[in-house]
């Protein structure tokens, strides 16, 4: 791990906040893409917690977005 603090597992939110976009967005490319890593955590159901690991970041940010990604990118 790198020296940096950041945590290896983010949440929805702070994912959405790291690339300027809405939560309910990194939900649908949790959807939308099996690849994403992501751990769902608790019961199954509606309301489940999702943690996206911090390598999807820089995933999203070169242009590995799922079709239909309407993101700007500048």
């Amino acid at each position: 791990m790198g020296t940096d603090n950041s945590p290896e597992w983010l949440t929805r939110v702070q994912f959405a906040a790291a690339l300027q976009v809405h939560p309910r967005t990194v939900s649908r490319w949790i959807a939308a893409d099996p690849e994403m890593r992501v751990q769902r955590l608790g019961p199954t159901g509606h309301r489940v917690r999702v943690r996206v690991h911090r390598s999807e970041l820089e995933r999203r940010r070169s242009g590995m977005s799922p079709i239909g990604d309407t993101t700007a990118t500048a």
